[in-house]
């Protein structure tokens, strides 16, 4: 062999030796990545699925990184990835229908029109396809029996972390945001964001505006875990809220649980986890009826499916019964969240489910001479919006608050309606 045969020979095997070393590295880096993907640490994964997207236009990869992005609710660069796999081979039924709901969500109507109309929909696909081709036709005829209401920003909202769960008292509002309270690090930043942990904040009203915001209570927040959605019992003087729980489930995550703190000389004494939240479940926004007597939440347990709205009564001894499911009127087979009760008994809450415009949209019901929930019906602009809408507060008096992401993050925005 002569010197000509072993120097090829020799580069053949380096380059062999470098291109299986680049493969392993590319392969170990989308592990990984995956790792923090099933963990729902997105804002982890993030990074990783974009430096191996460079070296290789991996289709897994691309729908894991426009999902991530989804997660996260930051639409705009989810659409840029369903765009990308728009252009392969084998478009499967899945992204094509969500690269739909993402022109929506885009105001991208016509565009997404013309996708329905070339779409083929079997069987498994026709509920879906149908709610999509409803969206779009709310976008264009549904009425707005609030049109005329006007909406006002909360002044503290941030363009760069989420403020949403209003609750509004006398001289006070409080609410959940994401925004660190501490420098972030790897036990206050959330894996799922790449932000804080939410927690509860206030901020008192002087005349019109409001003060700038402080954490409330720190006896409730806790900042290596979620605490948000809080709901004051003024009757029986005691606050509901939402965090992670203390143990893992079966699956290695800290569920979202629901808790109660009494309230005894201006402080929040004896956190307690509700008896029917099992950790195994989520259990989330909890709403108190105005008469201290009922309590309505939200939970992924087994029911119509998603996430269901469900309720417990407290008895006379202070427990709470076991819960029971709203039933498919208001509950459908997608999710359903943030529930309140009026003053009126009234139920507000929002739904991917019913009819809307895009996202989660905002509708209420009320109950029949029967006691039994009527058809929820949409609240329309200016409450709803293509993306997402919720979390609707409303006193006796009219005012009130609810949240929307058509910003771009989680907002606070101030209405007052004419009850009478």
């Amino acid at each position: 062999m002569n010197y000509l045969q072993k120097h090829t020979i020799l580069t053949i095997f380096t380059f062999l030796l470098c291109f299986i070393s680049s493969v392993d590295a590319q392969s170990q880096k989308i592990k990984k990545a995956d790792v923090f993907y099933k963990a729902k640490r997105y804002a982890d994964a993030i990074p990783l699925y974009t430096e191996a997207l460079q070296e290789d236009q991996n289709k897994s990869v691309i729908k894991k990184l426009g999902d991530c992005y989804r997660k996260m609710n930051k639409n705009k660069k989810a659409l840029k990835y369903y765009e990308l796999l728009m252009t392969l081979d084998d478009v499967r039924p899945q992204i094509y229908l969500t690269y739909v709901e993402l022109l929506v969500y885009a105001s991208k109507y016509e565009q997404a029109e013309k996708y329905m109309l070339q779409f083929k929909p079997n069987e498994q696909w026709l509920e879906e396809a149908s709610r999509l081709r409803t969206m779009i036709n709310n976008n264009k005829f549904l009425k707005n029996p609030y049109e005329s209401v006007e909406i006002s920003p909360f002044e503290h909202n941030t363009t760069t972390y989420d403020e949403n769960s209003p609750f509004l008292m006398k001289g006070k509002l409080i609410y959940s945001s994401d925004k660190p309270a501490k420098n972030l690090n790897a036990k206050t930043r959330s894996g799922w964001t790449g932000r804080g942990f939410y927690q509860i904040w206030s901020a008192s009203k002087s005349g019109q505006t409001y003060s700038d915001p402080d954490l409330y209570h720190s006896s409730l927040n806790a900042f290596s875990k979620n605490t948000s959605n809080a709901h004051v019992d003024f009757v029986n003087q005691e606050i509901f809220y939402t965090k992670n729980d203390n143990a893992k489930d079966r699956t290695d995550f800290y569920n979202m649980q629901l808790y109660a703190s009494k309230m005894k000389n201006g402080k929040f004494v004896k956190e307690q986890k509700l008896p029917f939240c099992n950790r195994e479940f989520n259990y989330m926004h909890p709403a108190i009826s105005p008469d201290g007597k009922t309590i309505y939440y939200v939970a992924d347990r087994p029911g119509q499916g998603g996430t269901d709205i469900f309720m417990s009564t407290r008895k006379s001894d202070g427990t709470w019964t076991r819960s029971k499911n709203l039933g498919e009127v208001i509950n459908t087979g997608a999710n359903e969240g943030y529930p309140f009760i009026d003053a009126k008994g009234n139920l507000y809450f929002c739904s991917k489910g019913h009819s809307g415009l895009g996202g989660y949209d905002i509708f209420y019901s009320t109950k029949d001479e029967d006691g039994n929930w009527t058809k929820p019906l949409n609240m329309g602009r200016p409450f709803n919006s293509q993306h997402d809408d919720f979390s609707f507060f409303i006193s006796k008096s009219g005012k009130g608050a609810f949240c929307t992401a058509r910003r771009g993050t989680d907002d606070i925005f101030f209405f007052e309606l004419n009850l009478d």
